[in-house]
């Protein structure tokens, strides 16, 4: 089983209001997020929710087959999303997951079938980490065999993150280069959005 978690906890500091919530192409961002993850061959995707909880969810009103988890510490950093999805994940689907994905709600330009060659990719090869990459950048999603659960549950922001997980078993890392510029694409402030026309239209 290939679990995906979506990150969208966040309080979107550096964006005036909620990044997740900006409509883009009729849509709100996570929105986006969240649909190309279930139209992946993806078995399962959990969507981490904190700030604007409510707002965030209405975002995804009628859409089915993904489960949502509260951080209720979602001030507190990225980190505990991380801890909190994968403590779902292994509660709910226990042994059967082979491998856990990880993508910011922000990230809205991942299409499905970036998902289908991350799984394809692991499958083929069996890489403890795997991230997705355009043009040499690395950027999202990024993949975890399900070996690496302990280390994913210990995650911290003093340690930066999924960052120690990838930094403490570089050895087993390989990179997916894609033709996708959406793999390196979020938003932190309003001027992204202006990158992320321009890298769309490449």
């Amino acid at each position: 089983m290939f679990v995906s978690i979506i990150l969208a906890a966040g309080l979107s500091t550096r964006f005036p209001g909620n990044k997740l919530l900006y409509v883009w192409n009729g849509k709100p961002v996570i929105r986006w997020t969240v649909e190309n993850a279930l139209n992946s061959n993806v078995d399962r995707v959990i969507v981490v929710t904190g700030h604007d909880r409510d707002r965030v969810l209405n975002a995804l009103e009628d859409l089915c087959c993904y489960d949502e988890i509260y951080n209720e510490n979602y001030r507190e950093g990225m980190s505990g999303s991380v801890k909190a999805g994968v403590r779902h994940a292994i509660g709910k689907y226990g042994n059967s997951i082979e491998a856990i994905l990880f993508t910011p709600g922000d990230c809205a330009w991942i299409p499905p079938v970036i998902y289908d060659l991350m799984i394809m990719k692991f499958k083929e090869e069996k890489p403890l980490i795997l991230v997705a990459s355009y043009r040499g950048r690395k950027g999202h999603p990024i993949l975890f065999d399900a070996s690496l659960t302990n280390d994913l549950l210990m995650v911290s922001e003093e340690t930066r993150g999924l960052k120690f997980v990838v930094k403490k078993n570089w050895w087993g890392l390989k990179i997916l280069e894609t033709n996708y510029p959406g793999v390196i694409l979020d938003i932190d402030t309003y001027n992204d959005l202006n990158r992320i026309k321009y890298m769309i239209k490449k």
